[in-house]
């Protein structure tokens, strides 16, 4: 082969490559995706379907599905903010029956959406008089934005909805955080931030990824992809086109420097984000902990698997 051939060879290589490394990123991170093929089998997998699906059918907890009855059956306050990048984001509150200065933040998981992975959860804190927030997140549900950063910018405007809260409801009030994968990554980076609220008195992180770059390269590992190639050159096009650095999303590093006590919870059986995880995020932890692992629950199902 000729020098010229040699030369249209790699070009040609390396055009073929960009293009797949552009799709795997336009796949997992835009909201117009249709997630198709094998990248659907990994990233696009729904934690968000309906949650009584995963109770058994010999289950004798009624309890599961009288809160997702109650849900379904109670209309929530419809509030919404607009947030530094200009993008409408939409919030759904249920207010305690009696009035309360205790409000529940509920942030979501990847492609779900806060009625989805809440729909169960949020009548437990309703019950002990509890406000619920529950958020769709940039990308998401009702809420603007097309791209998805694993939450780099859903912590930054979950920290935007705290301080709606504090300016209506007032500078008294206490806030407990609950995030679901994602989500829980969202909320840890949250606790570990400066700009956290002092009102924020306790954090529930379920399910959460040690950092984004670990999370990817677990689940491109899975479809067997390469992983030193597709991580840096994804992260090319997310510099570009989202505006961060994949190492700038590390719950783990936030933890380590949380200033409220967190509760870890995973499922056993996660393999979306491994239960391995787990371990080293409380581990890292150097605020108050505590740590729950729900023995046959898969990813983002502790509590549709084990109420109690």
């Amino acid at each position: 082969m000729g020098l010229l051939s040699k030369v249209k060879f790699l070009t040609g290589a390396a055009a073929v490559g960009g293009a797949a490394v552009g799709l795997v990123f336009y796949e997992v991170m835009s909201r117009r995706a249709k997630i198709p093929g094998v990248i659907g089998n990994a990233w696009g997998k729904s934690h968000n379907a309906d949650i009584n699906d995963y109770l058994s059918s010999e289950s004798e907890e009624p309890v599961a599905d009288v809160r997702g009855e109650w849900f379904d059956n109670t209309q929530p306050e419809d509030l919404s903010i607009v947030n530094s990048r200009g993008k409408t984001l939409r919030g759904y509150l249920y207010p305690a029956d009696e009035p309360s200065d205790v409000f529940v933040f509920c942030a979501h998981g990847y492609r779900a959406t806060g009625k989805g992975d809440f729909r169960l959860i949020t009548k437990h804190y309703h019950d002990r008089g509890f406000n619920v927030l529950l958020v769709d997140h940039q990308a998401h549900g009702e809420s603007e934005g097309e791209l998805i950063s694993f939450g780099y910018y859903e912590h930054q405007d979950s920290l935007e909805w705290l301080e709606y809260l504090i300016s209506v409801y007032g500078t008294q009030i206490k806030i407990i955080l609950h995030g679901i994968s994602m989500g829980s990554a969202t909320v840890m980076m949250m606790s570990g931030s400066d700009k956290l609220p002092d009102n924020v008195v306790f954090t529930v992180a379920d399910c959460g990824y040690t950092s984004m770059k670990d999370e990817f390269s677990h689940n491109l590992g899975n479809m067997h992809m390469p992983t030193a190639l597709f991580i840096p050159t994804t992260n090319v096009f997310n510099r570009v086109f989202s505006g961060f650095d994949y190492n700038e999303v590390s719950p783990i590093a936030s933890v380590a420097r949380a200033k409220v006590p967190i509760l870890f919870i995973h499922g056993s059986k996660d393999d979306f984000v491994p239960t391995g995880m787990v371990y080293s995020l409380y581990e890292a932890c150097t605020s108050e902990k505590d740590l729950l692992i729900v023995d046959g629950a898969d990813h983002a199902q502790s509590y549709a698997t084990n109420p109690d």
